[in-house]
């Protein structure tokens, strides 16, 4: 069994506190491991049980008492340097010497692996995200869907999963349709990036649209002329091309790319729909619409809300389409959809898209776990879809469907809307433009020399955007404050990189020397901290991944940043008081640099050696 150095010593712990209650004859009321906690305070341990307080109950004495009988048949050794009994806690303290020795060690010996893991090992993970309708930029809160999907890809990756990202374009939607509309009525030749282009004009015509609601029928008409793959059909997968061919530009800056693109169009052409409503119609869930829902069919699951799937004038909702999508991504369905090559980004990957006509390739789809990056507002479809697949007695692909809901992104003044256009300012694209020109003129102020070149200031931007948009729990909002995104101090992309650099720079100047492994020899507590959380950095990943959380690694990754300055501003490296201590230090500060710069590649920050 793979074992990081955190939960060596943990399982040490366990396995004394375990020994000792069967001497007493004292059975845990739960798992011994579930006690555990790290205390607030380094002076009250490192490992914190609350055994003694929830046995106190059950053997009807005091809590202090307890853990001072118990405390006497704990075994002391290994990692476990030392046990205290206060106010009914045990705590336990850890052998620095033995500990250092075990994390540093570790680390110098995996590398680069250090942190992965094998329990995605033979199994293939789909994950969605981005999936922004192709008729306009990606705005912030795009981007936060954008970035969390990169970093859950990475992420499971790291842990042994063979990972396939898609990016799913509705070109059969609404917003296509009053798209097009809105060519015909307003026209003109693009200008700029046509993504923002397009996204201005589609703002411009919802204007149109309250003056003028005779347009409204235009739309609906274009919208079943989409749906059929009649009439403006190819006028809109071209607009749409051209719209996505921009939008890729913007996730290559961002350091993201895609496996495959996945054209909404081409899964209903290719009778992926119809085989879904037809699998769903052999079932007594999928029924009849009556009374005033005559002609639509509707899902009623046991115990669920209803949901109407096919309209009376026979085109399906986006739930239906979703349906579909997910037993393709499983690999449930005979029907598929063909594939070409469709270009090469900036960092190397192939990326393919779906078409009419293409390649049938199995290596698309066929996933044991798929991932749906998607707004927090979506939990009822999404319900929908994965409880069809239940329906459909595929209960393994029900249990291993997530969706990975996030809340949105909002200024401190008010939300996004693509409708009113309150994104305009606040494209991905023109967030980062502004993120790069404010650490230009950050570092130009502190710079001896003055100007500094373009690499500094677009890769700080860069990470200062993707870390902002990680380091909140997906689940809570985000409000965008630029004070927060740019602070160089704490908690943040650029923090993180500043550390980095300063872990680079100490490394340098201690010149080509090898390293050697003497025995740690620490004795300050910002040495015993920083030890302590490089050994938390496998099960931090491990955690980040399995709970689809990558605000952990971000949150982990703002820490270690923190410590590393607490240590560096005490304990002098290259000028340590003895050679011993030098050569300690400066293995703690290689593992620093490697851990750190780990985290970074997970998170997407890019690595700067020099700041």
């Amino acid at each position: 069994m793979i074992m990081d150095p955190w939960e060596r010593f943990e399982r040490e712990v366990v396995g004394s506190l375990e020994e000792g209650l069967r001497s007493l004859g004292w059975e845990p009321p739960r798992g011994v491991g579930e006690t555990l906690s790290q205390p607030p305070d380094p002076s009250l341990g490192d490992l914190s049980s609350t055994l003694c307080l929830e046995l106190s109950r059950r053997l009807g004495r005091p809590p202090q008492e307890v853990a001072e009988e118990l405390l006497g048949k704990v075994r002391v050794g290994g990692l476990v340097e030392r046990v205290e009994a206060v106010r009914g806690y045990l705590n336990f303290f850890l052998n620095l010497p033995s500990f250092s020795a075990l994390t540093l060690g570790e680390i110098e010996r995996k590398g680069e692996r250090y942190g992965r893991g094998e329990e995605g090992k033979g199994k293939k993970v789909i994950i969605e995200h981005t999936s922004v309708n192709p008729t306009k930029p990606l705005h912030i809160g795009h981007g936060r869907n954008a970035v969390l999907g990169d970093a859950m890809a990475r992420l499971l990756r790291e842990r042994g999963y063979r990972v396939e990202v898609h990016n799913y374009i509705d070109d059969l939607g609404r917003q296509m349709a009053e798209t097009l509309v809105a060519l015909s009525e307003l026209g003109g030749k693009a200008e700029g990036k046509f993504d923002h282009w397009l996204g201005k004009l589609y703002v411009d015509f919802h204007r149109r649209l309250e003056e003028k609601p005779e347009l409204e029928r235009k739309v609906q008409e274009v919208l079943r002329e989409l749906e059929r793959g009649e009439g403006v059909a190819d006028r809109a997968r071209r607009v749409a091309e051209r719209c996505v061919r921009a939008n890729l530009r913007t996730t290559d800056r961002l350091g993201i790319s895609y496996d495959l693109l996945v054209w909404e169009s081409d899964l209903v052409r290719s009778g992926v729909l119809q085989e879904a409503l037809e699998k769903l119609k052999r079932t007594p869930y999928l029924v009849r619409g009556e009374g005033e829902k005559e002609g639509t069919w509707i899902l009623r699951p046991p115990g669920e809300e209803e949901k109407v799937l096919i309209r009376s004038d026979g085109t399906a909702v986006y739930t239906a389409r979703d349906i579909a999508y997910q037993l393709w991504k499983f690999g449930c369905t005979e029907a598929s959809p063909g594939f070409r090559f469709h270009s090469l980004r900036r960092d190397g990957t192939r990326t393919y898209t779906t078409c009419e006509g293409g390649r049938r390739m199995k290596r698309f789809g066929h996933a044991d776990v798929v991932i749906n990056v998607v707004g927090a507002e979506q939990k009822f479809p999404q319900r929908v879809v994965f409880t069809s697949l239940r329906l459909l007695g595929l209960e393994r692909q029900f249990e291993n469907s997530h969706h990975l809901a996030y809340e949105h992104v909002r200024l401190p003044e008010e939300r996004f809307s693509g409708r009113k256009g309150t994104w305009m300012g606040f494209t991905v694209d023109e967030v980062l433009d502004e993120a790069v020109s404010r650490v230009r003129e950050l570092v130009e102020r502190r710079s001896v020399g003055g100007r500094v070149g373009e690499e500094v200031p677009e890769k700080v931007g860069v990470g200062a955007v993707r870390f902002a948009l990680l380091s909140t729990s997906p689940e809570k909002e985000i409000i965008f404050r630029w004070e927060e995104v740019l602070d160089f101090e704490r908690n943040s992309g650029p923090a993180i990189q500043y550390s980095y650099a300063r872990a680079c720079s100490i490394l340098r100047k201690a010149g080509r020397r090898r390293i050697r492994s003497v025995p740690p020899s620490f004795k300050l507590g910002e040495e015993r901290e920083l030890i302590k959380h490089l050994a938390r950095y496998p099960r931090t990943v491990r955690l980040a991944g399995e709970r689809r959380q990558p605000n952990l690694l971000a949150r982990y990754a703002a820490e270690l940043s923190l410590l590393f300055n607490k240590f560096y501003e005490v304990a002098p490296v290259l000028e340590a008081e003895t050679e011993e201590l030098r050569i300690s230090r400066l293995r703690l500060v290689r593992a620093t640099k490697l851990v750190m710069g780990s985290a970074m590649r997970l998170l997407g920050i890019p690595i700067l050696r020099r700041m």
